[in-house]
């Protein structure tokens, strides 16, 4: 029993999600911020496993951002629920202002 649950928690711990090198350039814009940036799509993520549901959405998130040619992220909402999982939506933007 000791070890499927060590099995459990390994496998959870697995499915991690990493930033790309280019989703770690990706910025979180604000309000006042967005207005200078162009609107490139709309980002909806869900996660259902793992053990961090919220920074693993958020993660994907930006990694869709930057596989869009976006360096911003303007996050339009953000939930957390044990049952459903975490998940983020927003727009993802080209933002002059973020590359200077």
């Amino acid at each position: 029993m000791r070890y499927i649950l060590i099995t459990a928690v390994l496998a959870l711990s697995a499915c991690g999600t990493t930033l790309t090198a280019e989703g770690e350039k990706v910025r979180i814009v604000t309000e006042q911020q967005r207005a200078g940036c162009k609107f490139i799509k709309l980002v909806t993520v869900t996660k259902g496993l793992g053990l961090d549901k919220p920074g693993n959405a958020l993660k994907d998130a930006m990694n869709e951002v930057a596989a869009a040619g976006g360096n911003g992220l303007f996050l339009v909402t953000n939930s957390v629920h044990w049952a459903d999982g975490a998940s983020v939506a927003g727009e993802a933007l080209s933002c002059t202002a973020l590359t200077q």
